[in-house]
């Protein structure tokens, strides 16, 4: 776990633990939940039947066989095992599952390449970026090579209890489907507000959908014990499951689900950069954010449901077209279309000392090995802004850079 975040994470278990010896009759329950809900966040699933009832149904297929595996320190997940490939598939569902409980074979496997491209700034700086090529094989006799899909890796968790508690209002208020005010930036609501499609209604969606497809755990949003596995799939249908006739046949009871709800909602934000407080560089460059257009999507300064302050998470949680290059190939009205990704927590990555280089994968598949690959990404509705940054001087990107890295 990265050491800014293990500090975070203590000082807040250290306070719940605190309020609970300051009344032990009644021991703070946010904080007996949030324990739990981190015991369950972190606690490998096993395949049934097993002797521990209550940690068994895994799968039967699978991609993880816990939360953190994907999401280490609560942060983004790592390549390869948190890349994940979304599809559209009668056969194989909506995910493509590269793991499966013994005796059965997993539905592919995956392999990427890359290619390299370069972008040239204005003053001839060369950027090497990496284009990934993506090659999915199934299992299964007769169904071959999969082409359409949509690389999805595992997000960070920070702040997104903030992020649920944004009124919808506030997002239809930035919302301009058919750029109306002509800034070639036409920002559209998704069916939610989570997941990289925006299409995710709220939090605990999110974690049941999750642990469906990825793990393969039933819960009450999501009953079904074979997780992603279709009517076609017969070996599937036919393994065992972990269902608890105890808890209405599901996998995951309501109240562990309740208490792993209640720590993914409130896990905290990482601490900011300990040089962004009057830093002229970040100052510099946080202006610098707002005048080449950055900020029309990473938008900030929310209100919350219930007042909370400072709720700045650096996105409008919309749905805008990055142009062909970050197009996925589902070839849906959505191909093109990605929910701007909060910017908050990127000070957990700054210090490539405490920093494993696989947490500097940026973007929806990790291709980004940098800020500024990032950035030199951004096409389709971004397009001015990537064009207004490669026309900064050195010093410039240098100071936005320094901006990002403070959040």
């Amino acid at each position: 776990m990265n050491l800014r975040l293990l500090f975070v994470f203590s000082s807040l278990l250290a306070c719940n633990i605190s309020n609970a010896q300051s009344n032990p009759f009644g021991v703070s329950n946010a904080g007996l939940d949030y324990l739990t809900g981190q015991a369950l966040f972190e606690k490998n699933w096993v395949s049934a039947p097993s002797s521990t009832q209550a940690s068994d149904g895994l799968g039967p297929l699978y991609n993880a066989r816990s939360c953190v595996q994907c999401h280490m320190g609560a942060g983004k997940g790592r390549l390869p095992i948190a890349l994940n490939f979304r599809i559209d598939s009668d056969y194989f569902g909506s995910q493509i599952q590269t793991r499966a409980v013994s005796g059965l074979p997993a539905e592919a496997e995956s392999e990427i390449a890359y290619s390299n491209r370069i972008e040239t700034l204005a003053d001839n700086t060369e950027v090497i970026l990496h284009e990934p090529l993506y090659k999915i094989i199934t299992m299964e006799d007769g169904q071959g090579e999969l082409i359409k899909k949509s690389p999805r890796l595992a997000p960070a968790l920070f702040g997104l209890g903030l992020l649920d508690a944004i009124p919808l209002q506030e997002l239809l208020n930035k919302a301009d489907p058919d750029d109306h005010d002509n800034d070639g930036i036409s920002g559209i609501v998704g069916t939610g507000r989570f997941g990289w499609k925006a299409d995710v209604a709220n939090l605990e969606e999110q974690t049941g959908l999750a642990l469906s497809v990825d793990i393969g755990i039933s819960s009450e949003l999501f009953p079904n014990p074979f997780g992603d596995c279709t009517e076609q799939q017969d070996y599937c249908l036919l393994s065992p499951h972990g269902a608890s006739r105890e808890d209405q046949n599901l996998e995951i009871g309501h109240v562990a689900f309740a208490s792993l709800l209640n720590f993914i909602r409130n896990i905290p934000l990482p601490v900011g950069s300990e040089d962004s407080a009057g830093n002229n560089s970040v100052g510099a460059g946080e202006a610098l954010f707002e005048n080449i257009g950055c900020i029309s999507c990473h938008s900030n300064s929310y209100s919350t449901n219930d007042s909370q302050a400072n709720n700045n998470p650096y996105s409008d949680l919309l749905l805008h077209d990055m142009g062909e290059a970050l197009a996925d190939s589902l070839d849906n009205e959505l191909s093109y279309e990605w929910r701007t990704p909060p910017l908050w927590g990127l000070s957990a990555y700054i210090d490539s000392q405490r920093s494993n280089e696989q947490e500097q994968l940026y973007l929806h598949d990790g291709r980004a090995r940098s800020l500024v690959e990032a950035i030199l990404w951004h096409d389709g509705e971004a397009r001015g802004s990537k064009q207004a940054f490669k026309a900064l001087s050195m010093q410039d990107r240098a100071d936005l850079i320094n901006f990002l890295q403070s959040i």
